[in-house]
């Protein structure tokens, strides 16, 4: 067979992965599928995400020359279709990250996202852990250990695999003195520039998921407010965020939030992304009105965006991501 070609085996394999997880939403839950553009003139706006531009050129009298990007997650439209009185949605979509390329990651991938409200990340927590054992049940020679599960505060976390009290430099309002603080401890790998952000990011891929290899099913929760992104503050611990993350062996495969539907504190976040991209690339799409609109009709939210592809592949133990695709770029790759 030519080697640039898929076997029917892989592409059955896809077919009954796509399956079983719709059939999960669908036949269990009674999640409603929907359907998003692949066509949005905001991506989102998350800085460090690079993104596919193009451009919309008339040729029957339909309307000005547009500028469309591919989207870098269903997230906004996903919210939207939310504000329609839906309580349970979902959608298994492509999704496209420029510059992405390595061993746990492709520029063109198949994402999940699925959002209840009413619901909490907590709810969202208790689908993703019945969802992947589910699935573990069909595609993993390890089934069980999809059901060992562990649960970490990222504070705890930091505690107990860092030597740092990362809640007592948040509650005090010391964060740029994280990366000093790192580098005391032992962590001389760290840049001593880096800022909060930079440095709390290292630690946390070159330290927790480190330790986080030897573990099975592990829960991340309660970001720093810093890291909030669409995620609200808990109203009990204003310095941390209802966000959390899941990995297996210490691959990140999904990323959860109590959604922030404040219209007024989304703008503000959405303003400040849409000038810190501006100072790293020169631009940066517009506010997406009808996105900050719908947050308006929503009150608690809980949603995710699981990575499909790398979530196949670490149930059958893939070495690399491309393993489990069908058409992969590929590259000589070192990561």
């Amino acid at each position: 067979m030519n080697p640039g070609l898929p076997s029917k085996e892989l592409l059955v394999l896809r077919h009954l992965f796509i399956k079983g997880t719709r059939e999960f939403f669908v036949n269990t839950r009674g999640f409603v599928e929907v359907e998003t553009p692949l066509l949005v003139t905001n991506p989102g706006l998350e800085a460090h995400l690079e993104y596919f531009k193009t451009e919309f050129v008339p040729s029957m009298g339909s309307g000005p020359r547009e500028t469309f990007y591919l989207p870098t997650s269903p997230e906004y439209h996903l919210k939207k279709a939310l504000a329609s009185g839906l309580p349970k949605i979902f959608e298994i979509s492509r999704s496209f990250r420029n510059g992405e390329l390595s061993r746990r990651h492709q520029p063109e991938f198949t994402m999940l996202e699925w959002y209840r409200h009413p619901g909490s990340y907590l709810d969202i927590a208790r689908d993703a852990e019945e969802l992947v054992a589910t699935l573990a049940d069909s595609f993993s020679k390890d089934p069980e250990a999809w059901q060992n599960v562990r649960h970490f505060r990222v504070c705890e976390a930091f505690e107990e695999f860092c030597g740092l009290s990362l809640d007592l430099i948040l509650r005090n309002g010391e964060q740029e003195s994280l990366a000093r603080r790192a580098r005391e401890a032992g962590f001389k790998d760290l840049p001593e520039n880096s800022n909060f952000e930079d440095a709390f990011n290292w630690l946390v891929v070159s330290v927790l998921e480190v330790r986080f290899q030897k573990m099975d099913l592990v829960f991340l929760w309660d970001y720093p407010v810093e890291m909030a992104a669409l995620s609200r503050r808990r109203r009990d611990r204003p310095h941390l965020a209802e966000r959390f993350e899941f990995y297996f062996r210490g691959t990140e495969l999904g990323n959860a939030f109590g959604e922030l539907t404040d219209p007024t504190e989304q703008r503000r976040r959405s303003e400040a992304d849409q000038a810190l991209r501006r100072a790293i690339y020169g631009e940066s799409p517009e506010l997406d009105e009808e996105f900050l609109g719908a947050l308006e009709v929503l009150s608690e939210a809980g949603g995710i965006a699981v990575g499909l592809d790398r979530l196949l592949q670490c149930l059958v133990g893939a070495p690399e991501i491309a393993a489990v695709l069908g058409f992969p770029k590929r590259q000589n790759l070192n990561t």
